[in-house]
């Protein structure tokens, strides 16, 4: 039923459609499956107190039992893989119900066969294990059917497919402030697309409908709201290295949080965050102002380098995330970060071309952290480390800081 009611055309009192259906019935769902659990739970709980009896129990009722166990296993793995190719809530809850069957019917399975060995404490035993795992089971599934509710924002990756995709449109010069938002397994995104400002305003509403047109294309876009903003220049590089050091900035909190190489390492890994995120917001500032007619030195950085800086940076934020990196490899990512043509880039992409506006730029945005506090922070590592090689890469970032501050 919720799925049908999902698929209604928008009316009067629901002009954004009735998405949200599915995944409210599939958190009712959800919490009947936690009740299930808990009630699975208890009633082991309780054998256990009480003790068990002997069980006796015909061979063609432990037959019944496998192949009820066999159908559910199959007609879970049809519905899941049904639910997970229409991104539908209802059909992933009925996947679920028929998971908790299987393991309801394990438990007892178990149960059985230790009483009749000779173990009758197995079967509460067992019962107690499924129960909690099914609590936990809804637990996980409700959880994901709240973000579906609460509008929470699509992973990382979709919104990058939806800057690319826009970047493609003929016209588009740059593309920013890209965020969506789910309404119910549907996603809703909103886009900023700059255009030329000499275009006629018929030219860019033809853009802006490219550019909604080939993003509903994307799976689970339900809708596109698109913003022209009109530009004097392109923002597409500034933006673009924006981005790359919030992504910097995520990787050195990221090795913070991890506490890589000590206490020692410590204060560098968040200096060397709050530098990135400083650099990031000076960029935002950079970007406005661009669009606002300002010139910058950013027509020096070449696009296709700055592609494969962006490709390799968002690998070295995957690896992070997903894996604690040696002491070593973390400086050598830092080293190319910091001293590589990253770093050149960003210089030159916040440097005005009328050098009498740099103070204006400097008194609109946060200060970094000193070059001497973060230099002391390099030293500090550099006292404390015991590896040759760490302590080599150590010296280089040192060096390369130390030239930066006489330049």
């Amino acid at each position: 039923y919720s799925v049908a009611v999902s698929q209604r055309a928008p009316d009067q009192d629901h002009p954004f459609g009735h998405a949200r259906a599915e995944p409210l019935a599939a958190l009712g769902v959800a919490i009947f499956t936690a009740i299930l659990g808990f009630s699975v739970g208890r009633a082991a709980v309780e054998r256990l107190l009480e003790g068990t009896a002997s069980i006796r129990v015909p061979g063609w009722a432990l037959g019944a039992l496998l192949f009820s166990m066999a159908g559910n296993f199959l007609l879970a793995r049809y519905l899941r893989r049904r639910g997970e190719a229409l991104d539908s809530p209802a059909i992933l809850a009925n996947a679920v119900e028929c998971e908790n069957d299987i393991w309801t019917s394990l438990a007892a399975l178990v149960g059985v066969g230790g009483a009749v060995a000779g173990f009758p404490t197995v079967d509460p035993l067992a019962g107690v294990v499924v129960g909690v795992w099914i609590v936990w089971g809804g637990y996980r599934f409700g959880r994901r059917n709240i973000d579906y509710l609460m509008g929470k924002s699509p992973r990382p990756e979709l919104l990058e497919r939806i800057r690319d995709a826009a970047l493609r449109v003929g016209g588009v010069k740059g593309v920013h402030d890209v965020r969506g938002h789910h309404v119910g397994h549907r996603i809703h995104v909103e886009v900023h697309i700059e255009v030329d400002e000499d275009l006629r305003t018929r030219q860019s509403h033809d853009v802006a409908g490219a550019v909604r047109q080939l993003i509903e294309r994307l799976p689970v876009i339900d809708r596109a709201f698109v913003h022209v903003d009109p530009v004097l220049h392109s923002t597409l590089v500034v933006e673009t290295l924006a981005r790359n050091e919030r992504t910097t900035s995520e990787i050195y909190a990221e090795l913070a949080r991890q506490s890589l190489g000590g206490t020692a390492f410590d204060g560098l890994w968040t200096t060397l965050a709050a530098c990135a995120q400083a650099r990031a917001e000076r960029l935002a500032v950079v970007r406005r102002l661009k669009g606002a007619g300002w010139h910058f030195a950013d027509g020096e950085v070449s696009p296709d380098g700055l592609r494969e800086q962006s490709k390799r940076l968002a690998d070295d934020a995957s690896r992070v995330r997903r894996e604690t990196v040696p002491l070593r490899e973390a400086l050598a990512i830092v080293l190319d970060l910091e001293t590589g043509a990253s770093r050149v880039d960003c210089i030159a992409a916040a440097t005005p071309q009328d050098a009498t506006l740099i103070s204006s730029l400097e008194a609109a945005t946060p200060p970094p952290p000193p070059p001497d506090l973060l230099l002391g922070r390099v030293l500090a590592a550099r006292a404390a480390a015991e590896d040759p090689e760490v302590a080599r890469r150590l010296d280089a970032l040192a060096a390369e800081l130390r030239r930066e501050s006489v330049s």
